[in-house]
């Protein structure tokens, strides 16, 4: 019985276990084996319709129940057909992205997934995730060589977004990634170079000294890794130490920075402009060695002003053009004059410097020029003095031995010069009233001091001629407050100050000498 049961049972048996695997191992994989082997043919093209036949399938692929690897293979067919709609439509990079990381999350990453990913991302500008994935992933990306084109224009663009928001560390950082890929090299602009420079220039120019040294540090630091000249990095070092720096100290600086600007190319136009700034640089230096010396000290000697005159022809040598030069030596010759001819000279270097291409602009320099050209020489006091003596000569309230006393003066000075240029037309003296005589004795006073103020100028204040003009001009003042008492106090105080001003301009000995 047993045997009859069992010759019945077995081959029933065997006969589910037949179907079953049939079942399975046909029926069921060929849900999705079909759908899925005709998307693979439709992947091939670029015609929207057929791409997203293909999504469908895929799709339909998917809900059949794949497992394992094949459900993976699935998956990843449907994440590329998807990234490839986005062309037609963006929203679809998106999608595959999500596709991609269940992919991930399920079967970890491989080559092929790392690649979907990284160009998926870059699809979605998200170039910082693009980037991060090259960095982390390299060793399975690099399988790939376009994955390094692709992660090279995210950091391109990233770098261009530093570098529109004014962030030049991250600027440089990104454009220094693009050149160890070593792909898209040649769209690297070729002033990335002087980006920390330009950082460096502005700190110092908004004066946050810091932030400046610590930009023309790090752009020395590149600059010699990269084994570039590092003159721009070291002279910017060194503007940022000029306020507090030892004078001595930073002239062995600028001496150093000198010799290395020689060895640079000269047909290199920024040769010559850091040739300038050196050179610029070495003369102001050697003007504040002179400040800090002991206070009283002598003026500069001899020697300093070849020094000072060897600088200035290095500036001139190096931009004949440019009036820093003229300012400096002229300024100096100009305060440190011992004379009027010393001063006339030192204008004369003034007036070069104006007049050149570049030449002195500040405001300050060119009223003080304006005023001594004004003011004139001993000449000009002569003139000036007569007109003076002309006008008191011709005044009818003056007295007979008054107009004797200034028709001498006229004859005295009249034989070392006439008025020149000077208008010699006799003012009309009418008498006037106290206030009106006031204003006319400020007149007076001013014109006095414009007479001798070539001759006073150089002068200690307690020099005796300083002094006696002082208390005639106080003795005028006096006078003109008592004008209602007479007018004879008046005019003998302005007797004595036209006197006077006559012998400070030709003294006695000297007109003794003449007539000799």
């Amino acid at each position: 019985m047993i045997t009859i049961l069992l010759a019945v049972v077995l081959p029933v048996l065997l006969l589910a276990v037949l179907a079953g695997a049939g079942y399975f191992l046909l029926v069921l994989p060929s849900r999705w084996r079909l759908p899925y082997e005709q998307s693979l043919a439709l992947l091939d093209s670029d015609d929207r319709d057929e791409l997203e036949r293909a999504d469908r399938l895929l799709g339909q692929a998917v809900n059949a129940g794949p497992r394992g690897r094949a459900l993976d293979r699935i998956r990843f067919a449907q994440a590329c057909a998807r990234a490839m709609l986005g062309r037609y439509e963006p929203a679809r990079y998106g999608a595959a992205a999500t596709v991609i990381d269940e992919l991930i999350a399920a079967e970890g990453r491989t080559a092929d997934t790392a690649y979907l990913e990284l160009w998926v991302q870059a699809q979605l500008k998200h170039h910082d995730r693009v980037t991060d994935l090259y960095a982390e992933h390299t060793a399975l990306l690099d399988t790939r060589p376009q994955s390094r084109r692709i992660a090279a224009v995210s950091h391109l663009q990233l770098a261009v977004e530093h570098w529109r928001r004014r962030e030049t560390d991250g600027a440089l950082h990104h454009f220094d990634r693009v050149r160890e890929l070593g792909e898209l090299t040649d769209r690297i602009p070729p002033e990335v170079n002087d980006l920390q420079l330009v950082k460096g220039v502005q700190s110092v120019f908004d004066g946050r000294t810091e932030d400046a040294r610590e930009a023309f540090t790090g752009a020395r630091e590149r600059a010699a890794s990269r084994g570039l000249p590092t003159v721009e990095a070291e002279l910017g070092v060194l503007v940022c130490d000029w306020a507090d720096g030892d004078p001595a100290e930073l002239d062995e600086r600028l001496d150093r920075l000198g010799r290395q600007v020689a060895d640079l190319p000269a047909d290199d136009p920024t040769t010559g402009l850091l040739r300038t700034g050196v050179e610029v640089l070495r003369l102001v230096a050697l003007v504040r060695e002179w400040l800090g010396r002991p206070a009283e000290s002598a003026a500069p000697g001899p020697s300093d002003v070849e020094e000072l005159e060897r600088r200035a022809a290095a500036v001139r040598e190096a931009d004949p053009d440019l009036g820093d030069a003229a300012l400096v030596e002229g300024l100096v010759r100009y305060y440190f004059a011992a004379g009027q001819p010393e001063r006339e000279q030192a204008l004369d270097v003034l007036d070069k410097g104006r007049n050149l291409a570049r030449g002195i602009t500040l405001p300050e320099v060119l009223d003080l020029m304006e005023r001594e050209r004004a003011l004139g020489d001993d000449g000009d006091a002569l003139s000036r003095y007569l007109v003076l003596v002309s006008e008191f000569l011709d005044d009818p309230d003056r007295s007979a031995e008054d107009r004797a006393h200034y028709r001498r003066l006229k004859e005295r000075f009249g034989q070392f010069g006439g008025a020149g240029d000077l208008d010699t037309t006799p003012v009309a003296r009418q008498r006037a009233p106290h206030d009106d005589l006031r204003r006319r004795n400020e007149a007076l006073r001013r014109r006095i001091e414009l007479i001798v103020y070539p001759r006073l100028r150089d002068l200690a204040e307690d020099a005796p001629a300083k002094v006696a003009l002082r208390a005639l001009m106080e003795e005028l003042e006096a006078a003109s407050r008592v004008y209602g008492d007479g007018a004879e106090v008046l005019h003998r105080a302005e007797h004595k100050l036209i006197t006077t001003t006559g012998e400070i301009l030709l003294p006695e000995e000297s007109d003794d000498q003449d007539r000799a």
